[in-house]
C-alpha cells in the first residue's frame, strides 16, 4: 500500500516507521477498502486515488499534537468515523490505543465490522448509534473528522470525555468561524499541510475539558 516515497513522508512528518507487519496489514486494508467502495459508497472514486494524501496522512495528523502519545494506553472515541478515518488508521498503527469507531450509518459500520474481522484489529471497538444516544464512555480523547461544526459535535459528544480529557477536531478553512460560533477561546491549534501538489492546509483544534 505504501510506496517508498509515502513511507519517507510518514517518517519525516510523524517519525513513524512502517515495519513489515504494518505494511501487510495496510495492504489488506487497502484491498478491502477499494473492494467495498466499489459497491457501497464510502468516498468518491476520485478520492480513492488520493487515499494516502487526503485521508491516511490526515488521520495521522493528530501526531502533530505534541502532547499526544500513541504508545500510552488511552481510550479514544471517533465520532462519525465514516469509512474509518481516523479510527481504523490509528488502530492499525497503534495497538496500545483503545479505539471506539462510532457512526450512525449502517453502510459505514458494516465496512468497519468487516475490516475489524478480516484484519483482526483487537483494539478496535464498534459503536452503531448516534453519539448523543450512547451512555457516557469515559474517554481520554474524543476525535472527529469531516462530520459537523465544532459547536454541534462538541455538544453531542462532550459527555463521553473524562474530566481533564480532550476534544480534538480536524478542520480546514472554517476553523476560526466555528471557534467563534462555539465561543471557544482556549483551543490549541495545530496547523499542518497535506502532501499534495497544491497548498492544502488543515488544522487540529484541541480543547481540554
Amino acid at each position: 500500500m505504501f510506496s517508498k516515497e509515502q513511507r519517507e513522508i510518514l517518517k519525516e512528518n510523524f517519525n513513524l516507521e512502517t515495519d513489515k507487519t504494518t505494511l501487510e496489514k495496510f495492504e489488506k486494508w487497502h484491498e478491502l477498502f477499494l473492494d467495498y467502495n466499489s459497491h457501497t459508497n464510502l468516498m468518491s472514486k476520485n478520492d480513492t486515488k488520493l487515499l494516502f494524501e487526503k485521508h491516511i496522512f490526515d488521520s495521522l495528523a493528530i501526531l502533530k499534537w505534541e502532547e499526544f502519545d500513541p504508545t500510552k494506553k488511552q481510550k479514544i472515541l471517533d465520532v462519525g468515523t465514516g469509512g474509518g478515518f481516523p479510527s481504523v488508521i490509528l488502530a492499525l498503527f497503534f495497538p496500545n490505543l483503545e479505539i471506539v469507531a462510532n457512526d450512525s450509518r449502517m453502510k459505514k459500520i458494516n465496512f468497519i465490522i468487516e475490516a475489524k474481522d478480516k484484519l483482526d484489529i483487537e483494539n478496535l471497538k464498534i459503536s452503531y448509534a448516534r453519539a448523543e444516544d450512547l451512555e457516557p464512555l469515559n474517554c481520554d480523547i474524543v476525535i472527529s473528522r469531516a462530520v459537523g461544526t465544532i459547536k454541534d459535535v462538541l455538544r453531542l459528544s462532550k459527555k463521553h470525555i473524562k474530566q481533564g480529557g480532550y476534544f480534538v477536531i480536524y478542520k480546514a478553512k472554517t476553523l476560526k468561524d466555528e471557534l467563534l460560533e462555539a465561543k471557544i477561546e482556549n483551543a490549541k491549534i495545530v496547523d499542518y499541510t497535506l502532501p499534495l501538489k497544491e497548498d492544502y492546509t488543515r488544522h487540529l483544534a484541541i480543547i481540554k475539558t
